[in-house]
């Protein structure tokens, strides 16, 4: 009987065997550079996430978007604040919780903590325009799918957001209903400030149409 070799993998190995091998890379420069700004790489993570959101969040809502337990957040919340790069306020919408935002010294140092993805950056804009578009649809699809099977936490993208809706691809193909615009696959965020989520009805008609453009 042959001896079984890489070229008689199955594809969809040899795409997950890449993919580990980005992850190993990611987590590698996470650490090199929280260490820089003087944090740890969950430090590092709470604060770009607070930067990105550009709004107070809930401990809960933090744990919940990160995948970290509410113990370990609880410690890294803790340190940040004794370094005084976040702190805690009354939420906006609830008095009876508090939210965590970032201080001034907070907003510096997550933006010191938020360049080290620029390696990636800068091996995604080796590729050709077209292949972008490809490579982030993709990327789109295999995010939805995970997050559909609970393998990673919900994403604030536009495929699970009632505002979303798929056009006629002269116009779009996409528009958004908030922002009044529309869009291609290439502008199609995962993470959005004005997402509200849509039921599973409308979830699943906006995946098929998107599956089909």
């Amino acid at each position: 009987m042959a001896t079984p070799t890489p070229l008689d993998e199955a594809l969809s190995k040899r795409v997950t065997a890449g993919l580990l091998r980005m992850g190993t890379a990611l987590r590698s420069h996470a650490w090199v550079g929280a260490a820089m700004a003087g944090l740890t790489p969950t430090q590092g993570e709470i604060l770009t996430l607070l930067l990105m959101r550009g709004v107070p969040m809930r401990l809960g809502e933090i744990a919940v978007d990160a995948a970290l337990t509410s113990a370990t957040v609880s410690e890294a919340v803790s340190t940040l604040e004794s370094k005084g790069l976040v702190e805690k306020r009354r939420d906006a919408n609830d008095g009876r919780a508090l939210a965590l935002r970032l201080t001034a010294r907070g907003k510096t140092a997550a933006k010191k903590a938020s360049q080290w993805p620029n390696f990636l950056t800068s091996a995604s804009d080796s590729l050709g325009e077209k292949e972008s578009a490809q490579l982030y649809r993709t990327l789109v699809k295999l995010i939805f799918t995970m997050q559909e099977r609970r393998d990673m936490p919900p994403q604030r993208m536009c495929l699970t957001c009632s505002h979303f809706s798929v056009v006629e691809r002269s116009k779009g193909p996409y528009h958004c209903n908030h922002f009044n615009a529309n869009y291609d696959d290439s502008r199609l965020p995962l993470d959005c400030n004005a997402h509200e989520l849509a039921d599973i009805a409308t979830q699943r008609k906006a995946w098929k149409l998107y599956s089909k453009t």
